[in-house]
């Protein structure tokens, strides 16, 4: 699946085709950011909900700037990797395409995330290796490979889509370089179309045969894996953190989430989801959702515990020595 979604790089010396891709991109109107200063964390404490926080606070501001351009660097490379994934959706889009006009929207769609690509990558400042795919990245990528035409416009073009009209927006509107602001504003543009070609295409087979029940269950399968992502909470942000905290303990964990508003924000997002599907799903399958308590938010003890088990080794070894 990786292997056909996430290709590896020509090495330099391919220079004739990497020559004739820079040549096509400039056919196709692309225009490079300015370049400017990325030794300066991009995202600031208030992107992050870190300015109440105690335990925030009593780090270094050594440590503090570490983290954020960490956090920062996680934040470009989940973008580059989804983009990544859109061309390859786009191609299957394309093949899987019912008319002619789909098809064409398609080939469009598939440009603009080459451009979306090459427009992240041109910052620079994170690494693309394939060991840095997020799980989040990886989940999309399986999506594309594995699910029916169903599952990708609800889940790729009318969820993800549309939850990346608010990230994006938000990872504009709080970067403090106006370079990458204005990067994620023109990728946001392009993904409003994105999210309105995925609801007008799903509406035409939503209460149809065409949308089986396999593929329903298909769909609430995907969702379950999507939604616990989501809901476990600031899993990145706590993962760096917790790193320069000194003995890592659940109660500083839960502590520092109330901080940082850990359970309203990730409510707030679980909200955002489920008004997305709620404007487009078939009501028997809203009910499945509502039923399973799917799209139901984490307590805050509930939230510390996953997060607590999932950062590795984080707090088992404190846990270990008690």
């Amino acid at each position: 699946m990786k292997s056909n979604i996430f290709l590896s790089s020509l090495s330099k010396d391919q220079k004739e085709f990497l020559n004739l891709l820079d040549l096509t991109a400039k056919v196709h109107r692309e225009v490079k950011p300015v370049e400017s200063d990325n030794s300066e964390p991009v995202w600031q404490t208030d992107f992050f909900h870190l300015d109440n926080s105690d335990l925030w606070n009593s780090l270094s501001l050594k440590k503090q700037r570490s983290v954020l351009l960490k956090l920062g660097e996680k934040i470009f490379q989940e973008a580059y990797f989804i983009e990544y994934a859109g061309m390859s959706y786009a191609a299957k889009m394309n093949l899987v395409s019912k008319s002619k006009e789909e098809r064409e929207f398609f080939c469009f769609v598939a440009e603009e995330e080459a451009k979306h690509l090459r427009l992240i990558e041109s910052f620079g400042n994170f690494s693309v290796a394939s060991e840095n795919i997020s799980s989040f990245a990886l989940l999309v990528g399986e999506i594309i490979h594995e699910a029916n035409r169903p599952s990708h416009l609800l889940l790729i073009q009318i969820l993800l889509e549309g939850w990346g009209l608010s990230y994006y927006k938000n990872l504009s509107k709080f970067s403090r370089n106006e370079t990458v602001a204005q990067v994620f504003k023109q990728i946001l543009k392009d993904e409003i179309r994105h999210h309105s070609a995925g609801v007008l295409l799903f509406a035409q087979i939503k209460e149809t045969p065409a949308f089986t029940d396999q593929d329903q269950t298909e769909f609430l399968s995907f969702l379950e894996r999507i939604a616990f992502m989501v809901k476990i909470g600031p899993w990145n942000l706590c993962d760096e953190v917790f790193k320069h905290v000194k003995h890592p303990t659940k109660e500083k964990l839960r502590t520092f989430l109330e901080e940082c508003n850990g359970v309203v924000v990730t409510s707030e997002k679980m909200q955002l989801l489920e008004q997305l599907l709620e404007k487009n799903l078939p009501d028997k399958v809203l009910k499945i959702i509502r039923e399973k308590r799917i799209l139901d938010p984490m307590t805050l003890d509930e939230m510390t515990e996953a997060l607590s088990q999932s950062i590795s080794g984080t707090f088992q070894l404190v846990e270990d020595r008690k």
